[in-house]
């Protein structure tokens, strides 16, 4: 037995040495995994913009290191290397290391980026120069939202260029805003843009005109101009007030175009005739009331920005050679005269006994009128909200001595015989031709002592109306300084759904038109030493009209 048992220990031995009888290889040996370590410093935490720090590096058991972040490329496993720092705020610098065999491993350094920027708070400017170069600087305004109560700091950086420079800026002015004046719908909000202009811009083959897809122009303040609305006259708008008038919903296409400055006070601007856009974008319609003073020197008022197609805009004054003084440039845009509808009433001023006026009325009942009963002075129907077809001329007719009534397609024609007024087919006879008088009388052309004049007898009374309309007489007199009330008239048109009627008082831009009567031109600029600018004006258009070179893509809204 005791063999026996040896012979089990020894075979026992045998079969754990091979495996255990399982006939099969041996495991593989690996090597320990390798650790990577990597450092990365910096030689500051902060640095300007532009300049050079040092970054410094080493790792261990790393192959090969590369850079991503805001530096790049292959590196050594070791080393040191100057980088620049190229933007305001967080600068990051990540080093990844790694090896065959071995974890990778990796380290970050962050450099906060400044800018030295100039403090241009409530600045007036005071270079007049046309070239943008000569503004490349950083600056920087803490300024306040006087209603919100509400601080804001804003910056503008000017970078130059071969050809041009680039206006960076986040929309805030370097003044406060938002005063007890405004009525801002939406509050204002930082809005970083980068604008593109050119150092020496070209005048274009033909102006182009402002269709409210490009901002207008940027300031050196960074604030944007954008002097067209999108309000109009669109009685149809749902939004339209009583007057037909809507602050938005127009576009380029629509007639009658709001003027914000000029339209009452509804566009909400504060006393630095700017607002808010929808986004929160704070720009100018006129004159910002800063950047500028009524004390220039030298040529003039400086430059207080550019344009989209790169030309300067200056402020308000000019030097006046003749003279040697200074005055502000005038625009050369002039309020029309009479009204904006096509068809008028003609009324006499004095109201008389009618506070609705009289005017001059075919004998019968509006469209029933009979042309052969002559003209009268009746109960003006433009109370009614139009005017009458009996009573309406055609403006532009008055202009060239006829007094035309489309309706009836009748001229007004003296009948010289019983010293009255008319009615014929028009035949540009010298009985047919009246002069509208700048004091308001209008004369028989061949004979200006005699006067259209309303009857000095008591009206009688017409056949409708509450009250009731009133009549009075209508004929040729000598013309009287004691016959005044009855001989003064003037001329009125009534809104239709797409006229808005009345006199022209300056709210749309057709109100306006240019007579070449100021110093400047149909885009508000002119020419001075040789160089082309635009100017801040008191008047419509108050910044710009339209461009005399090419627009920068950068402007593009």
């Amino acid at each position: 037995m005791k063999e026996n048992y040896g012979y089990l220990i020894i075979l026992l031995i045998t079969l754990v040495a091979c495996g255990g009888g399982g006939g099969g290889s041996s495991d593989p040996v690996t090597d320990p995994v390798t650790p990577i370590t990597v450092s990365l410093s910096a030689s500051t935490n902060e640095a300007e913009v532009g300049s050079l720090i040092t970054l410094t590096w080493s790792s261990t058991n790393a192959q090969t290191c590369s850079a991503t972040g805001d530096w790049s490329g292959t590196r050594t496993v070791s080393g040191n290397e100057g980088v620049t720092i190229n933007k305001e705020g967080s600068n990051t610098f990540t080093l990844n290391c790694s090896a065959s065999n071995a974890t990778s491993g990796s380290a970050s350094v962050q450099v906060t980026g400044v800018v030295n920027r100039t403090n241009i708070t409530d600045e007036i400017f005071s270079n007049r120069t046309s070239d943008c170069a000569n503004y490349a600087d950083n600056y920087a305004s803490n300024v306040s939202d006087l209603t919100r109560v509400i601080d804001f700091e804003g910056y503008v950086d000017v970078e130059v260029f071969d050809t041009y420079c680039n206006l960076s800026s986040d929309n805030i002015p370097n003044h406060d805003f938002n005063d007890s004046s405004a009525n801002f719908r939406t509050n204002v909000a930082e809005i970083d843009r980068v604008f593109r202009v050119q150092r020496d811009p070209q005048t274009a083959s033909e102006i182009s005109q402002i269709n409210g897809q490009a901002w207008d122009a940027v300031m050196l303040n960074g604030v944007v101009a954008d002097v067209k609305s999108a309000g109009c006259y669109k009685p149809s708008e749902s939004r339209a007030d009583a007057d037909g008038n809507t602050e938005a919903g127009c576009g380029p296409n629509d007639n009658w175009m709001l003027i914000p400055l000029e339209y009452s006070t509804k566009f909400g601007a504060d006393i630095h005739n700017a607002h808010v856009q929808p986004d929160g974008t704070y720009h100018y319609h006129g004159n910002p009331n800063a950047m500028f003073d009524d004390s220039p020197s030298g040529d003039g008022s400086p430059v207080i920005g550019f344009a989209a197609d790169g030309f300067p805009i200056y402020g308000s004054y000019i030097l006046d050679s003749p003279t040697g003084t200074y005055r502000k440039a005038l625009s050369g845009y002039t309020l029309k005269e009479g009204n904006r509808g096509s068809i008028v009433e003609i009324y006499l001023l004095d109201p008389l006994e009618d506070s609705r006026n009289f005017c001059i009325d075919i004998v019968g009942s509006k469209a029933s009128a009979d042309t052969q009963r002559g003209l009268q002075a009746h109960t003006c129907y433009s109370y009614q909200g139009e005017i009458a077809v009996d009573q309406g001329f055609d403006k532009h007719r008055i202009s060239e001595y006829e007094f035309f009534m489309p309706s009836f397609e009748v001229c007004m024609t003296f009948n010289s015989s019983d010293n009255d007024l008319a009615l014929s087919v028009c035949n540009s006879s010298e009985l047919q031709k009246f002069k509208f008088l700048t004091n308001g009388n209008i004369v028989v052309n061949s004979d200006p002592n005699l006067c259209v004049t309303v009857d000095q007898n008591d009206a009688r009374e017409g056949g409708g109306g509450d009250p009731v309309h009133l009549i009075r007489e209508l004929k040729i007199e000598e013309c009287r300084e004691s016959l005044s009330i009855y001989q003064s008239w003037g001329t009125r048109s009534t809104k239709t759904n797409t006229n808005p009627g009345g006199e022209y008082s300056g709210i749309y831009e057709e109100d306006w038109e240019w007579t070449d009567s100021g110093d400047l031109d149909e885009c508000n600029g002119m020419e001075y030493k040789g160089e082309y600018g635009y100017y801040v004006t008191d008047s419509f258009p108050y910044i710009i009209n339209c461009y005399k070179g090419e627009i920068d893509s950068s402007f593009n809204k």
